[in-house]
């Protein structure tokens, strides 16, 4: 009899621990229980094309396209955007239409106002900006320069955000690679992901840009040794179609995907989709705008 009870007692205490283990999460649900609980973020990144690149007479002059430009951002509620090709002017007037945004960006030629600018809107209720800066794409990234063979001076733009909601923090950077330079996407692309592990700190990294290349170019290549095109790290399909450039709908060749938002390893994506609906048949602008929703971890 003693023993009988000896062994029933050893049984209850083995599986009181089996269960009590089994209400303790693995470091991996931890992580995942972490990730869910975090707020989901619209990331999107969006070349709005220069503001004087064409004449007033102009179907696609910027006065034409700036209510449509700042529609394509209101509606899906980004909280974070990274513009590239946009003048001093066209922010002011973005920022009138989307007062709920701040912002940050200097520009590419003097460090101050003028040349175009990687300009960054930050949706003020979801997001604070802690600290900015912006480099460029040269042999001498702490002043205005222009790099190797590139056709115009380029930057990225560099920001370290905290979520209002959690106060988790990320870095955020946005660039644009030259048009022109083969040599200078490459060595942009090096400095870029340089840069980004150098800043991280431990936090998680995003990047919005215009590369002037398409998927499995070497710059792409180079920049998803550390980071994920965002494309492939979606746990959903992607969708919009396969193609960021339109030329104002001139130039529709299928794959001409140069637009992107890579992200690190401490970063969920949810969805990817190119933003390429139209409004009564007239293009926002000669690029489609990308839209990912993210989660940090």
């Amino acid at each position: 009899m003693r023993a009988l009870r000896l062994l029933w007692l050893m049984l209850c205490a083995a599986l009181t621990a089996s269960c009590a283990s089994s209400l303790v999460p693995a470091e991996g649900d931890q992580a995942a229980t972490t990730s869910m609980t975090a707020p989901v973020l619209r990331v999107m990144s969006y070349n709005i094309r220069c503001g004087s690149c064409e004449n007033v007479d102009d179907p696609n002059h910027w006065s034409r396209r700036k209510s449509l430009v700042a529609q394509t951002i209101r509606s899906v509620q980004a909280d974070l955007v990274g513009l590239q090709e946009a003048e001093l002017f066209q922010i002011g007037d973005l920022i009138a239409l989307l007062p709920e945004y701040d912002w940050m960006g200097v520009g590419r030629d003097d460090g101050a106002e003028q040349g175009e600018m990687n300009a960054v809107l930050v949706r003020r209720a979801a997001l604070t900006i802690s600290s900015h800066k912006t480099l460029w794409l040269s042999e001498t990234p702490e002043r205005v320069s222009r790099g190797w063979d590139a056709a115009l001076n380029r930057t990225l733009s560099l920001l370290q955000l905290r979520s209002r909601s959690d106060g988790r923090e990320f870095i955020f950077a946005n660039t644009h690679l030259d048009h022109v330079g083969q040599v200078a996407r490459r060595e942009s692309a090096r400095l870029i992901d340089a840069t980004l592990q150098r800043e991280a700190g431990g936090l998680p990294v995003v990047l919005t840009g215009d590369l002037n290349d398409r998927p499995g170019s070497l710059a792409h290549r180079l920049l998803t040794r550390a980071l994920t095109d965002a494309a492939e790290a979606s746990l959903t399909p992607p969708s919009g179609g396969d193609l960021t450039f339109n030329g104002f709908g001139s130039d529709l060749q299928a794959g001409n995907k140069i637009d992107y938002v890579l992200v690190d390893g401490l970063t969920q994506v949810l969805s990817h989709r190119v933003l390429s609906e139209r409004f009564e048949g007239r293009y926002a602008s000669d690029h489609y705008a990308l839209l990912v929703e993210v989660r940090l971890r």
